[in-house]
């Protein structure tokens, strides 16, 4: 617009609106927000300037200004069910729940009643583990815009938290058919498969996410876990190592990835992602625990001794890592605090079958032959991998039972 307009009838504020609103159409943001300012100074009370000007921000995702700006545009038009919407979505992203909750429900006691109403008050909550509500929040979504690919998965992903899988799988797949692109859907649905132990759509559900998403980390991630849980070592290892390159604190990664390598018997690095993974989160009892077996099997029992009880103090019930730590004292000659640390595993869970086992080693080697074998059994009752059945029934054996 050139000054010619301005001088043809219409107030200065206007033509700074009008010029603003271009701008955001445009996507010029920055440019939208000095027109909008330049309204707001000749007309104070513009309502519809705060609410775009906040528009502007939210875009930007400078929230604390954009709620200002709704806020003004609500005091000015307490009716004005869009600005509630806005400054409820502008709350919900910063992790203001409550307030956003209120907000969305302002909106639609103002009959803004539509589906992005109810699909952000299920957003909220949903992140305050109201459940019952967030899941009628993205049903009515849903029924008032049917071909809601959005609220088809988050609705999916509430199922899923839930422990409905096969409902889950249903919206998946619902929002999938929607819309075919969705590289989110054919995620979560991977996500729900593997829960359910279905690895192999899974897996293929996480390559069509990838071939729609080449940087999409988590499916990397989760990819690489279920080639882990398949005995394909190199495979996992090559997107674990993918998805840290796209999330370098994404400390699951590491610590799975130093599995794969320690499976391969490749130590070195195993500890290296192991102690990365420790790095990234201290208090991550269970790398600890892992980088304390990878020690053991190198023979450096001292460091793993240090691990294991590093990862017991970080949690008390961590019945593996008594078990684990007990096998040092049984390297030491120390069977009395051996089976004190078996003792433990076992209380914390009683169907621990290496506990039993390792503690029928401990009274196998103090001589106390009955207390051995009765222990052997259990262990034999409570697992059914065949090696570690044939190393039970090997020791019940050496005691004379056949």
């Amino acid at each position: 617009m050139t000054n010619e307009n301005l001088n043809q009838g219409k107030p200065e504020a206007e033509v700074h609106y009008e010029r603003g609103s271009a701008y955001l159409e445009e996507g010029k943001h920055d440019r939208a927000i000095a027109e909008f300012t330049k309204a707001i100074r000749l007309k104070p009370d513009h309502a519809d300037a705060y609410f775009k000007r906040g528009a502007a921000y939210l875009i930007k995702g400078d929230y604390v200004r954009a709620i200002a700006d709704f806020s003004q545009a609500i005091k000015i038009n307490p009716k004005d069910a869009e600005a509630y919407y806005n400054r409820g979505v502008s709350y919900l992203v910063r992790g203001d729940f409550i307030r956003a909750i209120d907000d969305f429900d302002q909106a639609i006691s103002l009959n803004f009643n539509v589906a992005e109403a109810y699909y952000h008050r299920g957003d909220a909550y949903y992140f305050l583990g109201n459940y019952n509500r967030a899941l009628a929040d993205y049903t009515k979504a849903i029924k008032l815009k049917p071909k809601f690919a959005e609220a088809y998965v988050k609705r999916g992903d509430l199922y899923t938290d839930m422990g409905e899988e096969n409902r889950a799988i249903s919206d998946y797949t619902r929002a999938i058919k929607l819309k075919p692109d969705y590289a989110k859907a054919y995620f979560s649905r991977g996500v729900v498969y593997a829960i359910k132990g279905d690895y192999k759509r899974a897996l293929a559900d996480f390559n069509q996410a990838i071939r729609l998403k080449p940087d999409y980390g988590l499916a990397y991630y989760n990819r690489g876990f279920i080639y882990l849980k398949r005995g394909e070592y190199d495979l996992a290892i090559a997107d674990f190592t993918q998805a840290i390159k796209l999330a370098p604190d994404l400390v699951q990664a590491y610590y799975y990835r130093g599995m794969a390598y320690y499976e391969k018997e490749d130590y070195d690095r195993a500890i290296a992602d192991y102690t990365r993974a420790i790095k990234l989160a201290p208090d991550n009892a269970e790398a600890y625990n892992e980088r304390g077996n990878v020690y053991y099997d190198r023979g450096d029992y001292n460091r793993a001794f240090a691990d294991y009880t590093q990862a017991i103090k970080l949690n008390p019930e961590f019945a593996e890592a008594y078990s684990n730590r007990g096998r040092i004292f049984v390297v030491k000659g120390d069977y009395d605090r051996a089976i004190a640390d078996y003792d433990q595993a076992i209380k914390l869970k009683p169907d621990l079958a290496v506990a039993y086992y390792n503690r029928g080693l401990a009274y196998k080697y103090k001589g106390e032959k009955e207390k051995a074998i009765a222990d052997f059994k259990k262990a034999l009752e409570l697992s059914e991998d065949p090696i570690f059945q044939q190393g039970a029934k090997q020791k019940l054996r050496e005691l004379g039972v056949e």
